[in-house]
This record gives C-alpha cells, structure tokens and sequence, in this order.
C-alpha cells in the first residue's frame, strides 16, 4: 500500500507542476476524464499476432469524448525487438468539455510502430516509437446546410512512448501477481491546419495492475492529459483515471 500511495503522490505533484508551468497566454480548461482501453492480441504465428483494441474516452461524467477502433499485424523480430508495418484506426469525435469543436469530423489513420524492450533489474522497460498519417473529416455550413466535405484534411504524427513496469511482491510478473505501471507519451504534429510545431499532447499514467493468468491482465491509475489544439491558441488539461484490459490469445497452441 505504501508502494501505490508512493505512485499516486508522484503523479500528482508531477502533472500539478506541469499545469502551473504552462503559458498564460493560452485559453486553458482543466477537465476530468475516464478512459478505458481493451485490447486482444491473436497470435496466429510463433512471430506474429493480430491486434484489436478498442478506446473508449469519456470527459466529465461520462461524456463521449472519443471512441477508436484500431487493427494491427505485430510482427516479433526476437524477444527484445518488434514492429507494426501497417495498422489502420478509425476515430469518431464527439462535441464535447469546455472546448467543443464547431463540428463533429471524424478520422481514419495509417500508423506504424517499431518497439523494443528490455529489462533493467526488476523492472521490464519498454520504449514504443509510432507513426500515424491521419485523413480528418471535414465539415462546412452553407445557409444553415451542413456539407461534409469527406476526410480532406492530412496530418502527419509521431509519438514516443517510455513505459515500464515492476512486479509487486513477486520476483517478476506472472499469474496471480500485482505490478505497478507508469509509462509517459510525447506527440508531435505537422501537416495541413498544424500551425503549432512543438510537443502537441503529453499523456502521464501511473497506476497498479493485476496479471489474473497468463491471458488476462487489468491496470488502473490516475492518468493526466495535455493536448494543445492544432492552432495552438487553446488546451486541454484532462486529469482523470485510466484503465486498461489486455486479453492475449494464443492460436499456436494445438490442444491434445
């Protein structure tokens, strides 16, 4: 307990520091938020599986904020080394908070990643580079008339994530074992309408988890995010919880 009260007293004084250093110059909201994730990898090769996540971002009381549905093949080059070399996701983005867009305009997404991880004592690190192009949804108003103009707007996105996590109690994380977690994620945009050219969003989590078996993991924490509009004249400072369900298949085992 003195451990996780550690974790939570950390991640407060961190994202309480960040929102006091940020620029008075800016129209700022702060907002809470819920976020749940649940993800399946299908294992279909010794080296590669197929992924399917879903996101599921709500803002106040539960407000929809974002939903994604992303799709992937992850291809493992050895045990420390591994890529996505197309992933696809579709977004739908709600009116929503204390900055609502004029319009609801939606995205599809190309992404690609490369991970790689390793161990450093008893704490598993993970280093996760990612790229996305990103075709947004477009609308316009005509005498009343709303026009959607299809997804002509192209973006461009890279995002660094530095995650790790360290076993509870236990020499290392296996079934029936609780961890701590924490992972920080810096985005960075250019494109058409991107006129903001620095560090765009920053997401901070830091929470517990709980590997159930071998397929079954669940964590849970206070998450922080910062996310600057494409102008750069408007942000987000979104402070809530984050949880997260991962369920692994394995189609390479044959029963006997």
């Amino acid at each position: 307990m003195i451990k996780v009260n550690s974790f939570l007293t950390a991640f407060f004084l961190l994202a309480s520091q960040i929102i006091l250093a940020q620029p008075a110059n800016r129209e700022i909201v702060t907002q809470p938020i819920e976020w749940l994730a649940v993800t399946t990898n299908w294992k279909v090769t010794p080296r590669t599986s197929m992924i399917l996540e879903g996101q599921f971002r709500q803002v106040g009381s539960f407000e929809p904020m974002q939903y994604q549905l992303r799709t992937a093949v992850d291809i493992a080059l050895n045990k420390h080394f591994s890529f996505v070399p197309l992933g696809y996701v579709y977004t739908w983005n709600f009116k929503y908070g204390e900055q609502p867009a004029h319009f609801v305009n939606n995205e599809h997404r190309i992404w690609e990643q490369v991970m790689y991880k390793h161990h450093a004592g008893r704490f598993n690190v993970n280093h996760r580079l990612r790229l996305e192009q990103r075709f947004i949804q477009v609308h316009t108003e005509n005498g009343g008339e709303i026009i959607d103009e299809g997804y002509v707007i192209n973006q461009n996105r890279i995002r660094y994530r530095f995650m790790t996590t360290v076993p509870i109690g236990h020499d290392k994380i296996e079934p029936k074992t609780f961890y701590g977690s924490a992972y920080d994620e810096v985005f960075l945009s250019w494109g058409e309408n991107v006129t903001f050219h620095e560090p765009d969003q920053n997401r901070i989590f830091v929470g517990v988890g709980y590997q159930c078996n071998a397929e079954l993991s669940i964590q849970g924490g206070p998450f922080y995010q910062m996310q600057i509009k494409a102008n750069g004249a408007k942000q987000e400072n979104n402070v809530g919880i984050q949880i997260q369900l991962t369920y692994n298949i394995d189609l390479t085992k044959t029963s006997n």
